[in-house]
């Protein structure tokens, strides 16, 4: 009897899983020359708009809040770069309900830092999507013309090599970002209630003419470059981010048509204009070769490599925007020079109170129990100084320091100081305070629904990366923190509870099933330099299953 191979599923009941992961049709394409996409030149025409900038310094523009997954708050906050060195300033005060059991004693700074954990990278130009395909000397694309040609004949690992890899990194970022930003826009019109059906489907086709021109112009790009005089890194870099650009495009399209399914505002032409935008795409990397080609007969495992590819050219184009962090105590060496004073000062208590002693062996007695005394007194004026030093050393130093460096490029990019901790209610500021309680009828709330105020404070220098002239790219810094409740929510109740209740009008008792949600309150502002900042405040709310939503207040 022949055991069963390890790479084949035996029939069980878990059929129904197995086939919610399997490729499900949503969108068929038209049949090729239907509805021909517009033209270039009517594409500048129905998108030319003002470009999107980057938040003004000091404006206190709102952060960027999401749900990362069940138990993991994410939010960005971006970082203006300006011809100058700039100093911006984070603040938040998470209001917490004290049935967390969150304080001084159960939650130290090695666990709230443990849990609020952040990475910083260059946050890309917000450009147009069709702006991406124009091939002129200074747009992206023609900065990649120019990259690719200048590392013609270079050697690997030297800088016109490096150079041409940042550029097409870059590219593929921006794509990206445009065409994210270019999708939402138009869910968001197709799903609102005053939607236009004939400028939904102007957007969808100006849409589909941006990913066929940026598809098209990359390509020719790339075709454009002697490949046989490229390094090899550069060779295998230009089909990765053609192979990238490709899925994206493609997931651009696919998610688009699938989203606008069934709206009225959407016409079913519209779906099958940008299903046939995504085929297009997709038939594109089987024609080089490309390892990532979905199917529809594409096995659990299929789809996974497609997704694990997905990923890998993800990072890597991505790697462009990363930043190092180099991250210590700030004040360790300030901390050990008080506890070596506190140490000198208690031992030179003891030396005193010794030799205060008669060493006579009829004062033997007396002479110990002086010796053990002083030296209890020594051990605690010690713990007792040292306490004094680290309370007033907590309020005058950050707890961390950080270098934010740019590896790649091989320059300093900022520097940031960053404290955190629990404060009483008398120690926060006045408008911190009326912020909280805007939603509060009456001051006995607070005594109804008792909380603790977790505080945090990052300052952050940027330096005057402009000024160089190599800090155009790139217009702001992004921060990206995720903050871990689970430990947060270890103490809180079972999600559903049994309640009873009797309605007076039909005077019958009933019972039902009551979620158990609490209310995680953040007060928070972000200004740059001594300017003033407005407060904003949401409210998290969460169950002992996670994260539930993210309401925005004020």
């Amino acid at each position: 009897m022949t055991s069963p191979s390890p790479f084949t599923r035996a029939p069980s009941d878990t059929g129904a899983r197995a086939d919610k992961r399997r490729p499900q049709a949503r969108l068929r394409a038209l049949a090729d020359g239907t509805h021909p996409v517009a033209d270039w030149a009517s594409l500048f025409g129905d998108l030319s708009r003002a470009s999107v900038r980057p938040p003004a310094a000091g404006s206190g523009a709102p952060v960027d809040w999401r749900v990362h997954d069940r138990t993991h708050l994410e939010f960005a906050i971006d970082y203006p770069v300006g011809k100058q060195a700039q100093t911006h300033t984070w603040e938040a005060y998470f209001f917490v309900p004290e049935s967390f059991r969150l304080q001084e004693d159960t939650y130290d700074k090695k666990e709230i830092y443990d849990d609020l954990w952040s990475y910083v990278r260059y946050a890309v130009p917000q450009t147009a999507f069709f702006q991406l395909a124009s091939s002129e000397e200074r747009s992206p694309l023609g900065r990649v013309r120019a990259a690719l040609r200048a590392a013609e004949g270079a050697a690997e690992a030297t800088a016109a090599s490096a150079a041409a890899m940042r550029e097409l990194r870059l590219f593929a970022c921006l794509v990206r970002a445009a065409g994210v930003s270019s999708m939402r826009e138009i869910d968001a019109e197709a799903a609102s209630k005053e939607a236009d059906v004939d400028k939904v489907r102007e957007l969808v086709g100006t849409f589909v003419a941006s990913i066929s021109a940026v598809g098209s112009g990359l390509r020719a790009a790339l075709a454009a470059a002697d490949t046989e005089r490229l390094p090899g890194e550069v060779r295998i870099a230009a089909q990765w981010i053609d192979e990238d650009v490709s899925l994206v495009l493609e997931t651009l399209a696919a998610t688009l048509g699938v989203s606008l399914e069934g709206r009225p505002a959407a016409p079913n032409e519209l779906g099958e204009k940008l299903a046939a935008s995504a085929v297009a795409e997709a038939r594109h990397r089987r024609s080089r070769g490309y390892d990532s080609v979905g199917r529809a007969e594409a096995s659990e495992r299929e789809v996974e490599h497609l997704e694990f590819r997905r990923h890998v050219l993800k990072r890597f184009t991505s790697s462009v925007l990363w930043l190092s962090l180099e991250v210590h105590d700030a004040a360790t060496w300030v901390l050990h020079t008080f506890y070596a004073f506190a140490a000198a000062v208690a031992m030179a208590f003891a030396l005193v109170a010794s030799f205060q002693a008669t060493p006579t062996t009829e004062n033997f007695f007396r002479y110990g129990v002086l010796v053990v005394v002083a030296y209890a007194v020594k051990d605690r004026m010690k713990a007792f100084l040292q306490g004094v030093f680290a309370g007033w050393i907590a309020r005058r130093f950050p707890d961390r320091s950080w270098r934010i460096f740019d590896r790649e490029r091989e320059r300093g990019v900022g520097e940031v100081r960053e404290r955190a901790g629990f404060l009483p209610f008398r120690k926060l500021p006045a408008e911190v305070l009326a912020t909280r309680r805007v939603t509060r009828a009456h001051p006995l709330e607070e005594f109804a629904r008792p909380e603790r105020v977790l505080w945090h404070q990052k300052t952050i220098r940027i330096a005057e990366l402009a000024a160089k002239g190599d800090g155009l790219d790139f217009p702001m810094l992004t921060e990206i923190f995720r903050l871990d409740l689970h430990r947060w929510l270890e103490h809180t109740d079972d999600p559903n509870r049994k309640i009873v209740f009797a309605d007076p009008e039909d005077a019958r008792v009933y019972s039902a099933t009551a979620r158990r949600v609490y209310n995680l309150n953040v007060v928070y502002r972000m200004r740059t330099g001594d300017g003033p900042a407005p407060w904003h405040r949401l409210r998290v709310v969460v169950s002992r299953k996670g994260i539930e939503r993210i309401d925005s207040i004020c």
